[in-house]
């Protein structure tokens, strides 16, 4: 009789999906120090990526890590189908969002990448069964760390690199006896196989040996990419006319009127408290007065700079010399040029001055110059409108719609420059090169004799007289009597006099007797920005152009974050001659500051060690210090006129630097194996011939794969090789064995004949038979 088939019930795919969800996998990693470890890792990455970047992910994603981790743990010998179905589509939308944001430009690319990867690290947390799962977010975790180091600019990032040493090397001995099948059952050292001492030595063996790798690795010129650092999140709107500069005073006046103070509190106890940076950023500065606050500032840190050299940070230039001070002849809104974005990016392009080529029709040699990019990171809350930049910039990446230029070169930005905020520049900076400046002609065209020959209607006679005194005296590198024609030796000279035969001390200013210059004169010295006026003045009236240039010293490089710290005490101001053909190059006569403020010419390939250098150098004799200085600047000029060689060659460049550091790498390899062979070799020979043919004889058979454990006694050891080797072998180790343990122990003489004997059993040993 036939049976009549019942018809099966349909089985929706949620029902599919639960039943395939109910099915154990293989390969759980059932070791919760591990999961725990792996997490606090992850947690410590996202700490530090939060503590650069000022962002606050951590207090959602630790939580919810934490909260999927445990749930991960319970759910780990479960396929878990539906969750990793939901983790999917997730993880979909996070990449969408992600790129969506990456379109729009709505904050720094790293920040955004970051953000993905905590993203992807919490959705991932909820399935985490084997071991490779617990692989994949120590790779996050990485990759947040490498972000964090890229984005840090204070040594506080240390300490959260020093933490994330502290967990993964027990996580990296958690995870081999978890390849070994070895089960670790609680937190206790010895149950996780650790030892605290050993691990202690080995965390400050990669210290030391990190520290020492970074000191010894060269800076090289970086930032080959063309797409900078520059704080999409920050825009700096237009909050005034066209080439106005925000003064100190006038942010105090906007922030009464808005109801709060300069700090914060309302009404107008702002004027009561010191200002950050000096009186030397406005359209007119008055050098009198101002030199006497300058003296009782309270150092402030206004900014990092990242660079590729160390230069002077340029904020603004001064052609009108008042007698007691400089302005700005021409800063009136027409003489003002505005420049606009590039649309697709925040990219401006600065012409260069056209007036550098003037006065200059004798064909020559060409002049070096190398471009160097500049990243800066605005650190004061009160900063003014005025973008600081290395001399000449041609480039900016800065946060906003457009950007005013001075008819000296100098930036402005359309609104005061708020804190923590980032833009890049990009310098053409020209090499200075004495023997061709002593060639250029003291012939200059009108728009250069019109503003920067000006001095005052009743200057001194004393002040030109003192200049031509100092030429009439001075004799250049060959001896011989500099001429007036000569205008490059004619600045060295007066700049070099100014800073040996005057003092800084306060200068007595009295306004009825005169301008700034003749009485400094008179009273042989006065404060740091008198000895610039001064210089200035004097070549002036010498008919040579220069200008005052206000702006920053490089700064007090730190080595570990590789910025240059720059404080508000680090303001400066000096000479810029003009030159034709060159433009405007600069010379310090203050004295204690170097005669040539730093520029291309000072190689920084090696700026870690020669920071710490600098620190022995001054326990050091001085033909010591010589010596070595020249040798390291001899090292760095070559590894990074190498490196510029290359980058010049483009692709053909890049393989033959990797075919260099493939034989720089195989050759030091060679070099250490050799050291290694040699150091054994003479360890060898001090031992005496029992021990030394033991020793042979246990690397021999190690080389073979038999190596001796710890644990085991000689004789152990020879009965374990019983069935490994030969015969011949077998009774030569138990006779090599056996003479050395009569030596050690028994005091077995040794004579010509015992010697004899362990030569014939070690070769005896390595005959294969």
């Amino acid at each position: 009789m036939d049976t009549i088939q019942q018809p099966q019930p349909k089985i929706g795919a949620f029902d599919k999906l639960r039943k395939a969800s109910e099915f154990t996998i293989a390969g759980v990693e059932d070791s919760i120090p591990l999961r725990v470890l792996v997490q606090i890792f992850v947690f410590i990455s996202i700490g530090a990526m939060d503590s650069v970047a000022s962002s606050g992910n951590s207090a959602w994603a630790i939580p919810l890590s934490a909260i999927a981790g445990v749930w991960a743990w319970y759910a780990r010998r479960k396929r878990n189908v539906i969750v990793k179905l939901f983790i999917a589509i997730a993880m979909i939308s996070m990449l969408v969002v992600f790129l969506g944001d990456l379109v729009r430009n709505t904050d720094e690319t790293r920040l955004l990448l970051a953000r993905l990867l905590i993203q992807l690290q919490v959705l991932h947390s909820f399935d985490l069964p084997r071991r490779k799962d617990l692989g994949y977010s120590i790779v996050i975790g990485l990759i947040l760390m490498a972000l964090a180091a890229t984005l840090s600019q204070t040594m506080v990032f240390a300490l959260w690199l020093i933490a994330f040493l502290v967990v993964g090397i027990p996580i990296l001995l958690l995870d081999h006896r978890s390849r070994l099948g070895v089960q670790t059952s609680g937190f206790q050292p010895k149950k996780m196989g650790i030892s605290l001492l050993p691990l202690s030595g080995l965390l400050a063996i990669v210290l030391v040996l990190g520290l020492t790798i970074f000191a010894f690795l060269p800076r090289l010129p970086g930032f080959q990419l063309r797409n900078f650092p520059v704080s999409v999140n920050l825009s700096v709107k237009r909050e005034m006319s066209k080439g106005d500069i925000l003064t100190r005073q006038q942010q105090q006046q906007q922030a009464g009127a808005n109801g709060t103070g300069a700090n914060g509190t309302g009404g107008n106890s702002g004027n009561n408290e010191q200002e950050t940076l000096p009186q030397l950023f406005a359209p007119e500065i008055d050098t009198v007065s101002g030199a006497k606050q300058n003296n009782q500032r309270k150092p402030e840190l206004v900014m990092r700079v990242r660079s590729q050299a160390e230069l002077f940070w340029r904020v603004m230039a001064y052609d009108e010399f008042t007698g007691k001070g400089w302005r700005i002849s021409r800063n009136d809104p027409k003489q003002i040029r505005t420049i606009k974005r590039n649309p697709l990016n925040y990219e401006f392009f600065v012409a260069i001055p056209p007036h550098a080529s003037i006065g200059f029709t004798k064909k020559g040699q060409p002049i070096e110059s190398r471009e160097v990019v500049q990243t800066y990171t605005i650190t004061s809350p009160n900063f003014p409108n005025l973008v600081p930049a290395a001399s000449i910039p041609k480039q900016i990446f800065f946060p906003s719609e457009e950007l005013d230029i001075d008819p000296e070169g100098m930036i402005r930005g359309p609104g005061p420059l708020p804190e923590d905020l980032t833009y890049t520049v990009i310098s053409n900076v020209v090499s200075r090169n004495p023997k061709l400046l002593r060639q250029m002609p003291n012939e200059y065209a009108k728009s250069i004799r019109n503003y920067y020959l000006q001095v005052p209607a009743n200057l001194a006679p004393e002040v030109r007289n003192a200049a031509l005194d100092i030429v009439s005296t001075a004799k250049d590198p060959n001896g011989k009597p500099i001429s007036l024609d000569n205008v490059y030796d004619v600045v060295v000279q007066i700049a070099q006099s100014i800073k040996q035969n005057y003092a800084i001390k306060p200068l007595k200013f009295d306004e009825s007797k005169g301008d700034l210059v003749s009485q400094f004169i008179e009273q042989g010295g006065g404060e740091e920005s008198h000895f610039v006026s001064t210089m200035a003045v004097m070549l002036r009236s010498l008919g040579i152009p220069t200008r005052y240039v206000v702006g920053f010293a490089p700064g007090k490089f730190n080595p570990f974050t590789g910025l240059y710290e720059v404080q508000n005490i680090d303001t400066q101001s000096m000479v810029e001659v003009f030159f034709p053909a060159y433009g405007w190059v600069a010379f310090d006569p203050v004295p204690n500051r170097p005669l040539f403020p730093p520029s291309i010419e000072e190689n920084r390939t090696f700026g870690v060690m020669q920071t710490f250098w600098n620190w022995i150098a001054q326990f050091l004799p001085s033909p010591v210090n010589k010596f070595f200085e020249s040798l390291f600047e001899s090292i760095s000029k070559f590894v990074g006129g190498l490196v510029n060689w290359l980058i010049e060659m483009g692709w053909i460049g890049i393989g033959f630097g990797l075919a260099i550091a493939f034989g720089i790498g195989i050759g030091g390899w060679a070099l250490w194996q050799f050291a290694i062979w040699w150091w054994q070799l003479q360890r060898l020979q001090k031992m005496p011939i029992p021990q030394r043919t033991y020793q042979q004889m246990l690397q021999w058979l190690s080389e073979q794969g038999k190596p001796k454990s710890s644990y085991q006694t000689p004789q152990e050891y020879v009965a374990s090789l019983g069935d490994r080797v030969s015969e011949n072998q077998a009774s030569a180790i138990a006779k090599i064995t056996q003479i050395y343990q009569d030596w050690r122990y028994g005091d077995r003489a040794i004579s010509y004949n015992l010697a004899t004997e362990l030569k014939m059993l070690l070769k005896q040993l390595k005959i294969k038979r």
